[in-house]
């Protein structure tokens, strides 16, 4: 039950259920006539404890209480709205999740009258569209997310059970030593495109990461803006330098700077040159970052270190690979496991790949 207390000169009632609280403002300096508004909020104290928006005579001017639910339109505009700081990729995801949440509810359906059973009912919705379990875990994990938000902020008193699907786990997908040369040997293909691929596949670097990062001395410097959200530095080998200095003059002024989408061009650049060397279909772009990784732990990289470099906010992630069975994944990386040939400085051995005049006209792994 509602209890009056004062606050200043005026009034407030204390709604509490579950360890928590609302107060609704009386709007009066009278004890007494506090008292009496008092009565009306405990009439609606269900309605409050509910998340509904009440609105008493005192507040809206209007003769007849007024209760607004707090409707899944509401919640998700407003949830959006209050994330500011978040990436533009991420922001189009969440807006993605929200729509097929409010496509499947409705608008006007309170949001905390979503139940548990609902909640398969939208899973399933998901399935007919033909997602993926793993494309529904990110939608799933969004509306999480806001459902989290309005528990905090005490519009919802409970969050739906929103479990995530079962994925089959798959070990990542590298792109071998010897596909790597045969991309280099496609006389089609520009070798300005070539030494771009050795860059991204000899510092795991995303796919859009050169574009907002820069170079100081022979660190490349990527910001938070990144996937993870977290700052990193990545050491260059001195045949990656120049590398890395020509894409971000293509970048800024090449014909990188006439294009919509750099990361698209590059990615679809990749893909093309993977098709035309038949490799399998499933490989593409992001597999030159699992390279990366799987050429890492190869040669010897910590798993923790390799975090750091892959830019990973918990080892968790970076340890699908270290699950590899290494031994076996070696066989397509020969020269990484002839220690004869392996240095601690990449460069020693892999400056055949790069020839500022000439392009890449060899291959050493």
């Amino acid at each position: 039950m509602a209890k009056i207390r004062q606050r200043g000169d005026n009034w407030v009632s204390r709604v509490r259920w579950n360890k928590k609280e609302k107060y609704i403002a009386l709007h009066t300096k009278s004890k007494v006539e506090a008292e009496m508004r008092n009565a009306l909020v405990n009439k609606y104290e269900l309605e409050i404890i509910n998340g509904m928006e009440v609105l008493f005579p005192w507040i809206s001017k209007d003769t007849n209480v007024q209760i607004k639910p707090f409707t899944v339109e509401e919640a998700c505009s407003s949830w959006m709205k209050k994330r500011k700081e978040i990436r533009n990729n991420t922001r189009i995801i969440n807006q993605k999740s929200l729509d097929y949440f409010i496509s499947f509810f409705g608008k006007n359906k309170p949001l905390d009258n979503i139940s548990n059973s609902i909640i398969i009912e939208f899973i399933d919705f998901l399935e007919s569209k033909g997602l993926k379990p793993s494309s529904i875990n990110i939608h799933l994990r969004t509306i999480k997310t806001m459902f989290r938000y309005w528990l905090k902020m005490e519009k919802v008193n409970k969050i739906p059970l929103i479990e995530q699907l079962k994925v089959k786990k798959k070990e990542p997908i590298y792109i071998t030593d010897e596909e790597f040369q045969k991309i280099v040997n496609l006389e089609w293909l520009d070798n300005f495109y070539k030494r771009i691929f050795l860059l991204y596949r000899d510092t795991g670097m995303r796919l859009r990461e050169p574009v907002f990062s820069s170079l100081d001395g022979s660190w490349i410097d990527i910001p938070c803006q990144s996937k993870s959200g977290i700052e990193r530095n990545i050491e260059l080998e001195d045949y990656l330098k120049p590398i890395f200095i020509e894409y971000k003059d293509w970048l800024t002024e090449g014909y990188g700077s006439t294009l919509n989408d750099i990361g698209d061009h590059i990615s679809k650049m990749f893909k093309k040159a993977l098709n035309s060397i038949g490799a399998d279909d499933n490989k593409h772009f992001h597999s030159l970052r699992h390279t990366f990784a799987v050429r890492s732990l190869i040669k010897g990289l910590s798993i923790y270190n390799l975090k750091l470099l892959m830019g990973h906010s918990s080892v968790t992630t970076t340890e699908v690979y270290s699950n590899m069975n290494l031994k076996r994944v070696a066989q397509h990386f020969p020269k990484l496991v002839d220690k004869s040939q392996y240095s601690t400085k990449i460069g020693e051995w892999d400056m055949d790949l790069w020839d500022k005049a000439n392009g890449i006209t060899s291959y050493v792994a």
